[in-house]
């Protein structure tokens, strides 16, 4: 018999929670900036939103999206969420946009989500090698 031991370090749950907080942290920043903003509706009549726009937001919304998922899967989250804010990242960047900083730091909660999953599957893969 067999009993898989849930013996996770220290340092992996807190990488985990870190992940997990900041995304939260982010996800009520951005619903506070969309709400008190008005959502996409409250542009001015003579400043109406083009395809870019609407791009760029669907890419930030799947962007949040990918920061949702990873609360619960954390390797697939990780990738939808940063595969999207590299490519709005990439966009401004083409378009010549320099001051990028706030998006950079978009991609931290991603990159913790991909840590974590990293290091809970190699422990769970000498855990199973030990197991053997």
């Amino acid at each position: 018999m067999n009993a898989k031991v849930n013996a996770n370090p220290l340092w992996l749950k807190i990488l985990r929670w870190c992940a997990r907080i900041i995304t939260i942290l982010f996800i009520v920043f951005i619903l506070g900036m969309f709400i008190g903003e008005g959502g996409t509706w409250s542009q001015p009549k003579n400043l109406p939103l083009g395809f870019r726009d609407y791009a760029l937001l669907s890419l930030f919304g799947f962007y949040v999206v990918g920061l949702v998922i990873g609360l619960w899967r954390e390797g697939l989250g990780g990738l939808i969420s940063i595969v999207f804010m590299i490519t709005q990242i990439a966009i401004l960047a083409s378009e010549g946009h320099s001051h990028l900083t706030y998006f950079y730091l978009m991609l931290v909660p991603s990159l913790l989500y991909l840590l974590s999953w990293y290091f809970h599957r190699m422990l769970a893969r000498k855990q199973s090698q030990l197991g053997q």
